[in-house]
């Protein structure tokens, strides 16, 4: 079973625990509040209530062999780029940090981080495309500039087959699978024709994602919300 210890239970650090909390994992949970801990004491393998720039106290309460270490100081940035020194003198190899701004993310990148997360950012970038575009479904960034996205299949796809569309030549993107509302996503031809309402998994590079769902929505693939709203009040 692999061990995972989460220092600071701020915002993103309760949200990587709820996800660790569902699956087959032993986690130690390190933090100065004490009413976060009892929150999650019955829940978690460990614990412990302490201050993680004490360097020598969390060399003796980190497992040796510990697979990973998250860290969220919340607005502490001094203590998460410690934090992320101590964790990389202990010989921790995977050690992923949480940052509030640019610098900061350098900063721990320096000392020893193995990944730094932004999670304000990183949201942003996921809920933006699917405010602008009706067609985006879920949109998630997996690292420089590569995108994973769920498109809604416009009107003029549907009853149309894969090779006709080429969206690769066209549109810069490679589809990963189609699934409808009913089904999963399943493999698929280049003879499979679209149906209504069949949903595409692409990748692509963010420019492109974007540049395809935007040129759907000009084409009058999906009616648009501003415009949804001028027709209902026209029915009044």
């Amino acid at each position: 079973m692999k061990q995972v210890a989460i220092l600071g239970l701020s915002y993103f650090g309760e949200a990587v625990l709820a996800e660790l909390l569902e699956m087959d994992v032993d986690i130690l949970i390190i933090d100065k509040d004490r009413e976060v801990l009892d929150r999650y004491r019955d829940t978690v393998s460990a614990a412990i209530g302490m201050d993680v720039i004490n360097q020598e106290a969390l060399e003796k309460t980190l497992p040796k062999h510990i697979d990973a270490v998250v860290i969220d100081m919340g607005k502490n940035i001094e203590a998460s780029i410690l934090a992320a020194s101590y964790c990389r003198k202990l010989g921790v190899h995977t050690i992923i940090a949480k940052a509030e701004t640019d610098a900061h993310g350098e900063i721990l990148e320096i000392v020893g981080a193995t990944k730094v997360v932004f999670p304000n950012r990183e949201a942003a970038k996921r809920i933006v495309p699917q405010i602008v575009s009706n067609l985006v479904l879920n949109y998630l960034p997996v690292g420089g500039n590569l995108v994973i996205a769920e498109v809604e299949i416009p009107d003029s796809f549907i009853g149309r087959t894969v090779l006709e569309l080429d969206l690769r030549k066209k549109y810069g993107l490679n589809l990963i699978s189609v699934r409808s509302n009913e089904t999963a996503y399943q493999l698929f031809t280049p003879d499979y024709r679209f149906k209504e309402g069949d949903i595409a998994l692409v990748s692509g590079t963010e420019t492109d994602v974007d540049r395809f769902a935007g040129r759907l929505e000009k084409e009058g693939a999906s009616r648009g919300f501003f415009k949804s709203i001028r027709e209902l009040f026209n029915r009044k």
